[in-house]
């Protein structure tokens, strides 16, 4: 197989949650195609998925390195900041992939998500009005704007988001 085909297959093994084997996948990739930034970015959100979060930050930076910079390392590498308890680095790092990628979601929902624990409720609100804007359907998103919402007293908003999240929700169960 070539490094595409592995690719696909670790792809194919994450969605089915075998995480083991599509690390196996990605590392025959990488034989492969050493430096794709592709691959090591999917290696490394396996191992984070894995708890081997060592590993997984060396290869979001391995990413980094091989095709600089890119949005969806930075914001995993952020993500593994703020679950280590480092709040600032994960805003440096949720900020650096917005500046590299204004349209990225998961980093628009992930900084929503920082903002709100540090109860910066109208910086959170406007980060999850983004994420919601550039993807219509993300439910996690509309769940943190109903919540940042109701803490800013607007019930309205807050109701329409939760509308939003519950159809949603269904639809994902259906």
């Amino acid at each position: 197989m070539d490094a595409s085909e592995w690719d696909a297959r670790g792809r194919e093994l994450t969605a089915r949650g075998d995480l083991e084997g599509a690390e196996a996948a990605f590392r025959a990739a990488l034989e492969l195609d050493p430096r794709s930034p592709d691959l090591l970015y999917n290696l490394g959100t396996v191992l984070r998925d894995r708890g081997l979060r060592q590993e997984a930050r060396a290869s979001f930076l391995a990413s980094l390195e091989a095709d600089p910079p890119r949005a969806d390392a930075l914001t995993a590498l952020g993500l593994l900041a703020w679950e280590d308890g480092d709040g600032s680095g994960a805003e440096t790092l949720y900020r650096e992939a917005l500046r590299l990628d204004p349209a990225y979601p998961e980093a628009w929902n992930n900084l929503g998500v920082l903002l709100f624990v540090s109860r910066r409720f109208r910086e959170a609100r406007e980060a999850f009005e983004r994420a919601v804007v550039l993807r219509k359907e993300y439910a996690d998103a509309w769940f943190n704007l109903r919540d940042t919402c109701a803490e800013l007293g607007d019930r309205r908003a807050a109701r329409a988001a939760n509308r939003r999240y519950r159809a949603l929700s269904r639809g994902a169960r259906a």
